[in-house]
């Protein structure tokens, strides 16, 4: 787990390593950009050649020594990543943190406290690391991720050395696909596609074995529900609900959620398409392997119906993530994704 190792992020990583190369680490960063864009690994690999036992001139971690292993390993004793508890990281789990800052390292330069998902942080959890920012042990090194940095308070922003994070090119996630998996050419440029350029989703999509079906079922179910009388609409719910329902030994309601979510992707990068064939631009085309079926439809919707389908969709996803019944909001979805 090394800098060198972080894929299409050469401003951030240039950063992270000027900074340890020049000794001027600074005690708070806030990693800002897409959720998926790789931030908790550069997260994880600044920590590494932070602490590392032997490290590189440019500013990098060696990859093998005692503290390189155990931090690439999740136990080493001076690094801990703090995930959220359901939706929120909790005032307990800062106090927790604090508390651990008390005491120096165990064996490197530096105890490095990776808060995941900065964004959870509650008005209470906010106010309890605020002193901890103003006044850190030299020791310490807060790392904030985020992919919405304005929620966070001013005054935490103020105290932390921001580093932005960007969406991978089409190129680039194709790339770095090709490289890690052993995968034909035609599913790894669709899986970069369906990716928009966030590298951890696609490596999600394309080691979590059920991504390719998954996509094929949903948008078979969605050409049918086109072809067929509206009354469809609550069958073609009921069934991506189904598809979505954990199983018993997975009975976090969160499973359920993010499965939908995915699901309405595909069925937004559809429409996403079906208009950029409407404006004569095939060349954004993400389901480039459904193109024919495409084209057949675009011809059915005018442009203003497909921003709307657009909206609908974007507006469905709100919902669900809302914890909005989901069989009623797919329903009143599928009804208002018909040509008009």
């Amino acid at each position: 787990m090394r800098l060198s190792d972080i894929i299409a992020q050469e401003i951030a990583v240039r950063a992270l390593r000027s900074s340890i190369r020049r000794e001027r680490v600074a005690h708070a960063y806030l990693f800002a950009g897409p959720r998926s864009s790789g931030k908790t690994t550069a997260a994880l690999a600044f920590a590494a050649a932070l602490n590392c036992a032997n490290p590189s001139p440019d500013g990098d971690a060696c990859g093998l020594c005692m503290s390189c292993v155990r931090i690439e390993g999740g136990n080493d004793a001076d690094v801990r990543v703090i995930s959220p508890e359901k939706d929120q990281t909790t005032i307990i789990q800062m106090r927790e943190m604090i508390h651990d800052l008390n005491f120096a390292p165990l064996s490197g330069k530096f105890r490095v406290m990776i808060i995941e998902q900065a964004d959870t942080l509650n008005p209470s959890s906010e106010n309890c690391i605020l002193k901890i920012l103003e006044e850190p042990p030299p020791y310490a090194v807060l790392i904030l991720l985020s992919s919405n940095p304005n929620s966070l308070l001013p005054t935490i922003r103020s105290r932390c050395r921001t580093v932005r994070f960007r969406r991978a090119t089409l190129a680039e996630v194709e790339k770095a696909l090709r490289e890690r998996y052993d995968l034909p050419e035609n599913e790894a440029r669709m899986i970069a596609a369906c990716s928009q350029g966030l590298l951890g989703r696609a490596f999600t999509m394309a080691s979590g074995g059920g991504f390719t079906e998954e996509r094929r079922i949903v948008l078979q179910g969605l050409k049918e529900f086109l072809a067929s009388p509206p009354v469809t609409a609550i069958r073609t719910a009921e069934a991506l609900v189904e598809i979505s329902t954990p199983k018993k030994n997975d009975p976090d309601e969160r499973t359920r959620v993010r499965r939908l979510t995915e699901m309405l992707d595909h069925i937004l990068s559809w429409y996403d398409d079906l208009l950029a064939l409407k404006i004569k631009q095939e060349s954004g085309v993400t389901n480039a392997d459904y193109i024919e079926d495409l084209r057949g439809l675009s011809g059915r919707y005018s442009t203003n119906r497909l921003r709307e389908a657009l909206r609908t969709i974007m507006d469905t996803r709100r919902w669900v993530e809302g914890n909005v019944t989901p069989q009623l909001a797919l329903e009143n979805m599928f009804l208002d994704l018909r040509p008009g």
